[in-house]
């Protein structure tokens, strides 16, 4: 049985319950099938009467008379999106997605990400494509030779995971190749990962260098947001960078478990205010406690040292708790506003924007710099995604603990915002609301969406939306 099969039956009938209970991976990381269903002892009735006894968000239990509630139903024509599909959609339906990319031509998405930096090759880069994944093996094979290390001898290569020392290399080459800022080593290291691996062939699999969207502090006057403006022990004023800085979400599976880390792509080794170029993220500077007055951004900080940033000024897209906290400041702290399209935008869409880049880096238009676009003019205004409490803290809990079953659940359910961008079109308004393990996404209208984050309502995003 696959995801919610007894809820299919209660729409075909023109019964509506509550959506919860059981889910199956059909699609593994290695894009094999799993049979294992969870609950597979419960029969579709026994599932269907616990669902009825917890709705969800504290909505109104539906009548049997109910017309079926507005979500997107996913048609998987080869299994790729594993739990996010439904065994039966309704006919002539409104909101249905079909799924007809293979587990392969996803994985081609994320190698052929190249494109991308390939259209700066004669101009700020110094290599090829080609010439910087040579010598990332070379780093690779050889880390003490070709990373200074100096200030950080306590680094030991051959004590990390491969996966770890394999993605100091690729930035080292980017480096060496004229990569200087975040911004652009975003277009390179994250979008050339994955061919890397696949022409080095480290002996490693289940690797993913993706975007992360993320703050950092940010002197006054420089280009970009600067809210939340503070002054350390030197007199010098920083803020908050607004979600500008491209920090990177390094996953992979060592001895059977999931790994997840946060990391920078500017420098191999050093990384002057965070601490830890590769480091997990709760002992990241990013997921520092906003009960804090300061935070020592030093390498090495012993208790009682005296900080000298702040913060309100890191967090990315992942640490939900604080993020909203962050985003409903009084000081505009993390530089929201309203985009052209009349988008107020707030943290779900920077999580919209992870969890596409799970899926493919140059997004779902696919364009790149071999166009001559201005890509600050050339990217859409997206409709926006309000992303409720209850998905957002099970996203979090996914980052702090991570496993392999919500590893494939958050691919999956990138994989489904992804198509339903690409059907429906950039400008779709979305409520991604449930857990990564039982997901709902639910079409809305910008209308809506402005509202729930106007009111901060993120606790009431189902309710609101099925009014």
């Amino acid at each position: 049985m696959r995801r919610r099969r007894f809820l299919r039956h209660g729409v075909i009938a023109g019964v509506t319950v509550s959506i919860a209970g059981c889910n199956t991976k059909t699609g593994t990381p290695d894009g094999e099938s799993d049979t294992s269903t969870p609950g597979a002892d419960e029969t579709p009735e026994d599932t269907a009467t616990s669902a009825e006894q917890t709705p969800s968000e504290g909505e109104q239990q539906p009548s049997e008379d109910s017309e079926p509630a507005a979500r997107y139903f996913f048609e998987d024509e080869t299994g790729a999106l594993g739990h996010l599909a439904d065994d039966e959609v309704p006919q002539n339906y409104d909101h249905s997605i079909t799924n007809s990319a293979t587990e392969s031509e996803y994985r081609e998405m994320q190698r052929n990400d190249r494109q991308y930096p390939e259209g700066l090759e004669d101009g700020q880069l110094t290599m090829t494509v080609d010439e910087m994944i040579s010598r990332a093996e070379e780093i690779y094979n050889n880390p003490e030779e070709n990373i200074d290390t100096l200030g950080y001898e306590d680094l030991n290569f051959a004590e990390e995971d491969d996966e770890i020392v394999f993605t100091r290399a690729l930035i080292k080459a980017s480096q060496e190749a004229g990569v200087a800022s975040s911004g652009l080593a975003n277009i390179v290291v994250a979008n050339i990962a994955e061919d890397a691996v696949d022409q080095i062939q480290p002996g490693f699999t289940d690797f993913k260098l993706s975007t992360l969207p993320a703050t950092e502090p940010i002197a006054p006057g420089r280009q970009g947001h600067s809210g939340g403006v503070r002054e350390n022990d030197f007199n010098q004023s920083f803020g908050n960078s607004g979600f500008r800085h491209m920090a990177a979400l390094l996953q992979y599976e060592k001895d059977g478990e999931t790994e997840l880390k946060y990391a920078e792509q500017t420098n191999s080794v050093n990384v002057n205010t965070f601490r830890r170029v590769i480091r997990d993220p709760e002992f990241s500077l990013y997921r520092s406690s906003l009960e804090q007055d300061t935070v020592d951004n030093a390498r090495d900080s012993e208790p009682g040292d005296e900080g000298t940033m702040f913060p309100e000024h890191y967090v990315t897209a992942l640490d939900y708790t604080k993020a909203r906290e962050l985003e409903s400041s009084d000081d505009n702290i993390l530089g929201f506003g309203e985009n052209k399209s009349g988008t107020l935008l707030a943290v779900g869409d920077e999580i919209d924007a992870v969890l596409m880049q799970l899926v493919d880096d140059m997004g779902v238009t696919g364009y790149n710099n071999n166009e001559d676009l201005d890509l600050e003019s050339a990217r859409p205004d997206w409709g926006g995604t309000v992303v409720s409490d209850e998905f957002g803290e099970s996203l979090e809990g996914y980052i702090t603990s991570p496993t392999n079953k919500e590893r494939q659940y958050l691919e999956n359910i990138g994989r489904g915002l992804f198509q339903i961008r690409n059907q429906v079109g950039m400008n779709a308004s979305i409520a991604l609301t449930g857990t990564l393990e039982d997901p709902e996404i639910l079409p809305t209208d910008q209308e809506t969406v402005n509202a729930v984050r106007q009111d901060q309502a993120y606790d009431q995003v189902r309710k609101r939306v099925l009014a």
